[in-house]
């Protein structure tokens, strides 16, 4: 964690007020990766001084493949619960610190530590867990930017999934949905 102090405090107290923030994202777990589980990120944020401008970025095949189970009756709203300590309250970005949500579905299984995306819905989260993360107060306002695999008419087709998962919970159309 001193490193991680050493070298990322003096960047975020460099950031002017127009600058970007610094996203922490959590990986799948592959190898001998830091900041693996959702839990993994409170020492990280407290190293850096709980910075205004250190935010979070949730991937949801790395939140699946690191073991929380997405596709679980509750494992979205499981996730978000873990998440709560470090999200801190409701700010004019999204949820706190929460700031990007990259939305995919995994090829592998839950606590499987592999990073492989899939297309919306043709995955092992499936389709139910991206309505709940949609549909949940706490990604009220975060965007969310798909990074799933295949040409661009694939990629196409998974914002329009999410777009028409939103749409069923009559939600307002502040969480954008974007192609990378």
């Amino acid at each position: 964690m001193l490193r991680v102090r050493e070298c990322l405090l003096p960047l975020l107290d460099s950031l002017g007020d127009d600058g970007p923030d610094l996203l922490l994202e959590p990986t799948a777990g592959q190898g001998r990766m830091l900041c693996v589980a959702a839990g993994d990120l409170g020492p990280y944020l407290a190293a850096l001084d709980w910075h205004p401008r250190a935010g979070l970025c949730l991937d949801t095949c790395h939140a699946f493949a690191a073991g929380h189970d997405l596709a679980a009756r509750g494992g979205v709203a499981r996730l978000l619960d873990t998440l709560a300590p470090v999200m801190g309250p409701r700010q004019g970005r999204g949820s706190g610190r929460l700031r990007l949500i990259h939305a995919n579905d995994s090829e592998d299984g839950c606590g499987s530590h592999r990073d492989r995306h899939a297309n919306i819905g043709a995955g092992q989260i499936g389709t139910a867990p991206f309505a709940a993360l949609l549909h949940h107060p706490a990604t009220k306002g975060v965007p969310f930017i798909v990074e799933t695999p295949g040409p661009r008419a694939a990629v196409a087709a998974d914002v329009a999934t999410l777009k028409a998962l939103r749409a069923k919970g009559r939600l307002p159309r502040t969480p954008a949905v974007a192609m990378r």
